[in-house]
């Protein structure tokens, strides 16, 4: 289909683009004033700062990531007595404003950020504190879940959103030298040249924004938001930036996880949908990842139609370290691969953007997009990966225009868009795009000689089982990685009518169980037939051959232990490659030292931990443990009504002395243990020398299994 003209613009004016359904697929729609798209970390910055300069009553920020380090502008002096420092330049706001509140609301991150993030404890923001600076660490989301919005409210009536984060590596001119001494961290590190956009809106839409930094602040500290209500009246705008658009209907969709009082929110794939579908003539995507199946399912039955529209995704080369490219990176190849398949009208392109200069130097621009732009009539943008987190686990926020009526700014976006990315004007891109009628042909033909490309992603999974395990969700689950959050799911029924359940729950256990010994049978059998047999087989003999193959089985078992990774997972392989007898001593005594161990750490750290991980059950499981002492953590170690490591966390915070502990833990562990290893053994038995005898065994062992668990699970009923 081809690129609407500008009269099919105007007479698409006041139609509908798709169905707005409160709750659904919007959070909340309002007029926005004056708005802007800003694209890229110079601009931003400067707006940023131009912005609050103007605050008088309060300053917000939801953060991502928040780095008090950073330079807001490289190489240039302000008109202004203000610092260019963050850090400074809130400090001085503060002395010279006294009416002046600054609210930040930061995500209190994961463990896998500590070498990434600013430490606060050694920052200025807890050191030198201030009476006006109210900095909160937001903890109240699941486990491996994060608060991923990233909003900016000065006074109530102008508001930021999309994203960016006032952090390290976001800075960039839209230029994107691949070699520019001003993008630097704080501590004069280069990195990569970085794309991103973000939105600026006034008026109604900042009050919707305003109401969403309410809502966060109320349920992270558990208060009333203390700053006033927003005004009609609005003076703030930031003197770089030029309006796109005005009075137009913004919608906002939201994601959030299911957590304690509040419910799961998935509009923003909702509305990634709907878009989706009711596009005619092209949908251009720029985005950080592409991982969700179901968003990718979707352009693919867009491309199986004869008439559909061009599809175009921007994404980065390489996704970032070996932890991203092994697992979103992984996936990405994949449903791109699908993508690629799909495409028999030849409507699809997956591009990259490269950038090179006359001496030279030359490197790929790190994509940190979350933009989707339909029909030169529609424009998303917001903080949310087309990622299955971003999709279900995360918190995050979306922008629509364009939804009822065309956003005249739609193809502005787009045009301006292509042109940082080739290295043309907008009306060059505008003309090829008149003349072609297609945005893929546009970008083939503006790249030819540019320093600045839109060059082809290599597309394409290596290996079978690489694209086997991009086609399951376990490299980017649609659930939050929250123990607490996977047993509430698992065991939630309705109490008045709980025995109807039963036996759900009793095929659950089934269910598991065989799962496991399928698991390690397959991993045993797939490795032989998948991979290389013969370096799979060597691989396992130099392990069995290393003299330090009991200690590292051991240590795994520990960390398994502590983490919550499963131990029965681990029993199973490890019996499978090994031997018996190896996984059971090293998995009785690692998995009983990590017991130990968190034994430790809960009396260290007290009640609060638990609550935050596994709030509805923690009274239930401390008065179990409390009340029958050996026999109790001996039951729990059987058919644990809870994760091993949260088990140990109580004990610990239940002031249980280490001898009962340890006693119990060995007289639960031990037939437990037992009984996995022997019916793995004796499955594995089975499936190389299937005679009847083994196969007995096998089932007597099974049958021992689920009876004990049965037996046990009814008395602590």
């Amino acid at each position: 289909m081809s690129l609407p003209t500008h009269k099919q613009q105007q007479e698409s004016l006041g139609t509908g683009f798709t169905p707005l359904r409160e709750d659904a697929n919007y959070w909340k729609q309002a007029n926005s004033g004056r708005g802007a798209f800003i694209v890229d970390g110079e601009s931003y910055f400067r707006a940023f700062r131009e912005a609050v300069i103007q605050a008088e009553k309060y300053i917000c920020l939801l953060a991502w990531d928040f780095k008090g380090e950073i330079e807001l502008l490289r190489d240039e002096s302000p008109k202004d007595e203000y610092p260019t420092k963050l850090v400074d330049l809130i400090y001085a706001l503060l002395e010279q404003k006294p009416e002046l509140e600054i609210y930040i609301l930061l995500w209190d991150y994961s463990m896998v950020y500590l070498t990434e993030r600013e430490w606060l404890p050694f920052t200025r923001f807890r050191q030198d504190p201030h009476p006006r600076l109210h900095l909160v660490t937001d903890s109240e989301i699941n486990v491996g879940a994060s608060h991923h919005q990233k909003v900016v409210m000065v006074d109530g009536g102008f508001a930021f959103c999309g994203g960016l984060d006032l952090s390290t590596w976001r800075w960039d001119t839209q230029a994107h030298q691949p070699e520019d001494p001003l993008r630097v961290t704080p501590d004069g590190e280069q990195y990569q040249p970085y794309h991103d956009i973000h939105t600026a809106v006034t008026g109604p839409a900042a009050h919707a924004l305003d109401e969403l930094c309410r809502q966060r602040w109320q349920r992270a500290t558990k208060e009333e938001a203390p700053w006033p209500n927003p005004s009609s009246e609005n003076t703030v705008w930031p003197e770089s930036i030029q309006p796109n658009f005005e009075n137009a209907n913004a919608v906002f969709a939201l994601t959030y996880s299911e957590y304690k009082e509040y419910p799961a929110v998935n509009q923003i794939e909702e509305l990634h949908l709907d878009m989706i579908a009711a596009a005619e003539r092209y949908i251009y995507i720029e985005n950080q990842y592409l991982s969700s199946h179901t968003i990718t399912d979707a352009l693919i039955e867009r491309l199986g139609e004869e008439d559909g529209p061009e599809i175009i995704i921007i994404l980065t080369q390489d996704t970032g370290g070996w932890l991203e490219e092994g697992t979103l990176g992984l996936l990405r190849c994949r449903l791109l691969e699908k993508l690629v398949e799909a495409d028999t009208h030849s409507r699809f392109g997956a591009y990259f953007p490269h950038v090179s200069d006359e001496a030279g130097n030359e490197s790929q621009v790190y994509v940190h997009a979350k933009t989707m732009i339909c029909d030169d009539r529609a424009v998303m943008v917001g903080s949310a990966n087309l990622s299955n987190r971003s999709m279900k686990v995360d918190s995050e926020v979306m922008m629509t225009l364009g939804l009822d009526e065309t956003a005249e700014a739609a193809p502005e976006l787009l045009r301006r868009l292509l042109g940082i990315h080739l290295g043309h004007s907008q009306d060059k891109v505008d003309q090829s795009l008149a003349s072609t009628n297609s945005i893929n042909q546009t970008i083939r033909d503006l790249r030819k000689g540019s320093h600045h490309q839109l060059r082809n992603l290599e597309i394409g999974c290596a290996g079978p089982v690489r694209r086997k395990l991009a086609d399951t969700q376990l490299l980017d689950p649609d659930d939050p990685i929250d123990l607490g959050y996977w047993l509430r799911k698992a065991t939630r029924s309705d109490d008045s009518n709980q025995s109807s359940h039963n036996w759900k729950r009793y095929a659950i256990i089934a269910a598991s169980i065989a799962a496991v010994f399928l698991l390690g049978l397959g991993l045993k059998e797939a490795w032989g037939s998948v991979i290389d047999k013969e370096s799979v087989e060597t691989f396992f003999q130099s392990l069995n051959q290393s003299p330090w193959k009991l200690p590292l089985l051991f240590g795994i078992f520990f960390l398994a232990g502590m983490t919550g990774i499963s131990i029965n997972v681990l029993l199973v392989s490890a019996t499978l490659v090994i031997s018996p007898w190896a996984a059971f001593t090293c998995g009785f005594g690692g998995s009983l030292l990590s017991a130990v161990a968190a034994l430790y750490v809960g009396r260290m750290a007290g009640y609060p931990v638990l609550e935050k991980l596994f709030h509805d059950r923690l009274d239930r499981l401390s008065k179990k443990i409390q009340d029958r002492g050996v026999l109790s953590v001996a039951l729990l170690r059987l058919v644990p009504i809870a994760p091993f490591v949260v088990v140990n966390l109580v004990a610990g915070i239940s002031k249980m002395k280490l001898r009962t502990f340890v006693a119990g833990s060995c007289l639960g562990m031990l037939p437990g243990m037992l009984g996995v290893v022997f019916v793995t053994h004796q499955a594995k038995s089975a499936y190389s020398d299937p005679s009847w005898q083994t196969w007995l065994y096998l089932g007597l062992g099974i049958v021992a299994l689920l009876g004990l668990t049965f037996g046990v699970k009814k008395f602590i009923k």
